[in-house]
């Protein structure tokens, strides 16, 4: 696996008032601070939080995939995005192909994965990782 790491936060972006129209596409949550003003949800002054990504060729249903990173200990929040990419790591699209990662597991170094992609050739895959140490 090639992996690629950006350090910072990423800002946050501000909710909008739902819409019929809009009904169908995911909403931020907001949460209340106890003085009626809700705000979205960030991570903490001063975090540590980062990105990074990850590519892999691979199709089928992998229990145990292995992602190292040494900053991710075995209370970091790890959240992890999938999708195919054409001709580089930054061309990604959605095929035809249902793709999915589950039962995320941090570790002392890195995080464990159930990973899912159906389709019966390998495929380029692209795992884009946030992980809050």
């Amino acid at each position: 696996m090639e992996t690629q790491t950006q350090s910072g936060n990423q800002p946050g972006s501000q909710a909008r008032a739902g819409t019929q129209a809009d009904a169908d596409m995911p909403v931020i949550a907001d949460t209340d601070t106890g003085n009626g003003v809700a705000h979205p949800q960030v991570f903490g002054a001063g975090s540590t939080a980062f990105t990074t990504y990850y590519t892999w060729l691979a199709n089928g249903v992998h229990q145990q995939v292995r992602f190292t990173n040494a900053r991710v200990t075995p209370n970091s929040k790890v959240y992890v995005n999938i999708s195919e990419y054409g001709a580089n790591a930054q061309s990604r699209f959605i095929g035809a192909a249902r793709m999915g990662v589950y039962n995320i597991a941090p570790y002392q170094g890195g995080f464990l994965a159930w990973v899912e992609i159906s389709w019966n050739s390998p495929l380029k895959i692209r795992f884009d990782v946030l992980v809050d140490p």
